[in-house]
């Protein structure tokens, strides 16, 4: 986890919900932790003397009022305070970003993405997202302008399945990046999320010059295939077509993924839909079962082989990745400011001093930034190696977060 000092300062602000009115300032931190995550809620943390802000610190409630950090005068993250601790000396502040809403929201109405409704996982995203926020008609946490699908020329698809209050509205979120392509990320307020396989933001290139330890090459054989198979595990399955360059050198090595199907949607069965297997009556089958157990439509066997390509397209030759050394600081003159640094934000990393010469693309993973009286300000980073299976934009890519 490299690391960079800061020579600035933070500041801690409390704000009525919604991020518009600011209710106190809190003066005389003595520690501030915050980070920024891709594919997970971040979370701050701040520690504060009771001693001449009792008064203020006694009128703070959890989820009514938010935490604002500043670093160097300028807003680095802001989410509401779930949790607060108050000892005889100090108060802990705890928070989580604004995904928390979409942690404790549930989803009212179900979906069914089977065929004929395949469907792109970007825009159920959004959809998601919009049941968070906007669900009550109103904007009570003002996120109006604040989401931002990030559309690839050929975004991942679904054929997801999914109850009405079977999940909240984060749950199902996170699995559509845990397992259908996607990636997501918030940036103080705004929420971020893209195809996977988008480079739809890069920032500055590192090399060793950069760098107090020598960064190190690993290559993974128990990450590759040759062949991607997605299946129902019912006996039918999308299979990518093997790679020639591949294949003739490394064999048949699978890449097996299960489709399975969460819930059903309310509503009728589609008309296309076979009957199910001989001895089992409609009656016996709720509708989820009943999609699982007739056999798949030729659309939705392409609709997996689809994902399959994907899947292949990036599993093969053997991952070849810069591994940075744990507690690596970055060097005076390297490339980065707090601006810059946004989890799934690609860079490169070159190295020329070992056996091998690589040049890789890597992601930023997770940001931590901690402030305390005796260190100073921290911030460090963790990456991970970015697919190499980049897509192309639909046109002109998205302002960077940071504004810069």
């Amino acid at each position: 986890m490299p690391g960079l000092v800061v020579c600035a300062q933070h500041k801690a602000f409390i704000y009525e919900r919604g991020g518009q009115r600011r209710f106190a300032e809190l003066n005389m931190l003595t520690q501030v932790r915050w980070k920024r995550i891709r594919d997970d809620i971040s979370t701050a943390e701040i520690v504060v003397p009771t001693q001449g802000c009792c008064e203020v610190l006694s009128l703070l409630r959890c989820i009514k009022y938010e935490l604002h950090i500043y670093l160097d005068d300028k807003p680095v993250w802001e989410g509401p305070i779930t949790r607060l601790e108050y000892d005889a000396d100090v108060c802990r502040i705890f928070a989580e970003d604004i995904m928390w809403v979409a942690k404790r929201t549930a989803i009212t109405e179900g979906y069914n993405h089977g065929y004929p409704n395949i469907g792109m996982v970007i825009d159920r995203m959004e959809w998601l997202m919009q049941q968070a926020y906007f669900h009550s008609h109103a904007d009570p946490w003002r996120m109006a302008g604040r989401l931002h699908p990030i559309r690839s020329a050929d975004g991942p698809r679904t054929s997801r399945i999914v109850y009405a209050w079977q999940y909240y509205v984060w749950d199902d979120f996170d699995k559509y990046a845990e397992d259908y392509g996607a990636d997501y990320t918030v940036y103080r307020r705004d929420v971020y999320w893209w195809d996977g396989n988008y480079r739809w933001l890069t920032i500055a290139d590192l090399d060793e010059s950069h760098l107090s330890s020598s960064p190190r090459i690993v290559e993974y054989g128990n990450q590759m295939a040759t062949r991607s198979i997605v299946t129902n595990s019912r006996g039918y399955a999308g299979i990518s077509d093997l790679q020639p360059g591949t294949y003739g050198e490394y064999g048949i090595i699978d890449d097996l993924v299960t489709n399975g199907i969460d819930g059903s949607a309310q509503g009728e069965r589609p008309k296309e839909a076979q009957e199910p297997p001989e001895g089992a009556t409609e009656p016996d089958l709720d509708d989820a079962q009943f999609a699982e157990a007739r056999p798949p439509t030729p659309e939705e066997l392409a609709q997996w082989k689809e994902t399959a390509i994907r899947n292949a397209n990036s599993t093969a030759p053997p991952q070849e990745a810069v591994v940075i050394p744990a507690n690596t600081t970055l060097l005076p003159g390297a490339p980065w400011s707090i601006e810059d640094l946004v989890p799934g934000a690609y860079f490169k990393v070159h190295t020329t001093r070992l056996c091998r010469t690589v040049d890789e693309w890597q992601r930023l993973q997770e940001i931590i930034v901690e402030e305390t009286p005796e260190a100073g300000v921290a911030v460090k980073f963790t990456a991970v190696s970015a697919p190499r299976n980049v897509v192309s934009p639909p046109g002109v890519p998205p302002p960077h977060p940071g504004g810069v």
